[in-house]
């Protein structure tokens, strides 16, 4: 069994927020005390001391003993209307799993995506991609790595040697990190940052990440498609592959028809005005009442990931509570004002690939946004269009295995080895970021 808990990495943790506490940065009351600990739960959570929701009640137990804020607020955070919103599109994604759904789209896509190994290659990348907007990275992952298996063992594709391969399992882990920046509910911190943008008096939904994610994800896939089947031209055309006649049975409809009911409401928030949250509770209670889910699958629910955000939340929150966001603008104001924006947006974009090349990108945006948050007024670029371009630097994952679990997975089959990885991982992650500077910059025009 796995240790979950490091005394050592815990006393680092300890050490290095007390060194922070004690270095003269001028900071008092407070925001001193919530300075050391951030930096205590950052600590914990880079360095996965503890279980990472485990931490996120230490963060909450922190905030309201030392930093002396009202449990009120800080609870409040851990079912928050974007708890609530991700809520659903969890209980969502379990009802598809539950009935097979996701699998079902999976093999239709894949069935009439074509037979070249391009395309074999395209039509993995794009229904991973596609799954991946709805459910979680790693379910989408796990859902559709087991067809590309399929399809490699029917043309006995070498493990290790075959390009074609190497192009095929990394398409799937790829996807499923590039899905998750489709939509709102797709990866965490889009979340997160829409908390923190609501939270700071912007105006920011469904429709407003959408117009935003979902062409960037789009260009990041055909970019990645193009990548991959350069750095690894597939051998020669295959004639195998897999396909799926059997229509959709009664339940898989119902769970169709909630599900496109959902994303219809979240899409058009801004005319029905009934906040996205709300929306989110439409499929849970039709899900559970029309007996497609029961309560054996209501804790099939990631609920860690939840607990997780809402410290985070706490965290965001209780920095501007405490008056340490505006420190921390004041003294990075010289280094930020008068900057060209598109440079600007660049060094967050890298900055974000960076921290979660080594940490999950739920703990990197916990970590990253709230301080980005905070310096958007000292920037010219606009606070919704830099904390988008942050959130969605962090989900840009591609360069090892162990740091997101989509390319873990891919890791797993031995179809590819941390070279390859690396070497599509690294052109894929710069020109990501690149790319996210350029869209972000055009946002502004």
């Amino acid at each position: 069994m796995q240790k979950e808990v490091h005394f050592k990495r815990i006393l680092i943790s300890i050490v290095i927020a007390s060194i922070v506490y004690f270095i003269p940065f001028g900071i008092e009351g407070q925001a001193h005390t919530m300075l050391f600990v951030m930096t205590l739960v950052a600590a914990l959570w880079i360095t996965e001391a503890a279980p990472l929701h485990a931490t996120a009640f230490v963060a909450a137990f922190l905030l309201i003993i030392l930093v002396n804020l009202k449990p009120s607020l800080v609870f409040a955070q851990f079912f928050d209307p974007v708890i609530v919103l991700l809520l659903g599109g969890f209980t969502i994604a379990v009802a598809m799993s539950k009935h097979s759904l996701d699998k079902y789209f999976a093999y239709k896509i894949i069935g009439h995506i074509g037979k070249t190994s391009k395309l074999i290659v395209l039509g993995l990348l794009a229904t991973t991609t596609f799954l991946s907007m709805w459910i979680s990275n790693s379910a989408a992952a796990a859902i559709i790595m087991p067809m590309a298996l399929v399809i490699l063992a029917k043309n006995k594709v070498k493990k290790g040697i075959s390009n074609f391969g190497k192009a095929c399992v990394l398409a799937v882990g790829y996807g499923a990190t590039i899905g998750g920046i489709g939509t709102l509910v797709g990866s965490p911190p889009n979340l997160i940052a829409a908390k923190f943008l609501q939270d700071s008096g912007n105006t920011f939904g469904f429709y407003h990440w959408f117009i935003r994610g979902f062409p960037y994800m789009l260009i990041l896939m055909i970019f990645t498609w193009l990548a991959l089947i350069f750095l690894y031209k597939p051998e020669k055309d295959i004639s195998k592959v897999i396909s799926h006649k059997a229509n959709l049975n009664s339940n898989q409809k119902k769970v169709l028809i909630i599900f496109i009911i959902t994303v219809i409401l979240w899409i058009t928030e801004s005319i029905h005005n009934i906040h996205s949250s709300v929306v989110a509770i439409i499929p849970i209670i039709l899900l559970y009442f029309t007996g497609l889910l029961n309560s054996k699958d209501f804790s099939k629910i990631d609920w860690q990931t939840l607990i997780l955000i809402g410290g985070g939340l706490a965290l965001g929150i209780s920095i501007h509570e405490t008056n340490l966001d505006s420190i921390f603008a004041s003294l990075l104001k010289n280094l930020t004002s008068g900057g060209n924006i598109f440079y600007l947006l660049l060094i967050l974009a890298i900055f974000g690939v960076l921290l979660t090349s080594f940490i999950s990108n739920t703990t990197a945006a916990a970590v990253y946004l709230p301080i980005v948050v905070a310096l958007t007024s000292t920037f010219n670029s606009g606070a919704v269009n830099t904390v988008v371009v942050a959130a969605i630097g962090v989900s840009l994952d591609f360069i090892f295995p162990f740091g997101t679990p989509p390319t873990a997975i891919a890791f797993s089959t031995r179809y590819v080895s941390m070279k390859d990885i690396a070497k599509a991982g690294i052109i894929i992650s710069l020109m990501g970021a690149l790319l996210l500077a350029l869209i972000g910059f055009s946002w502004q025009l």
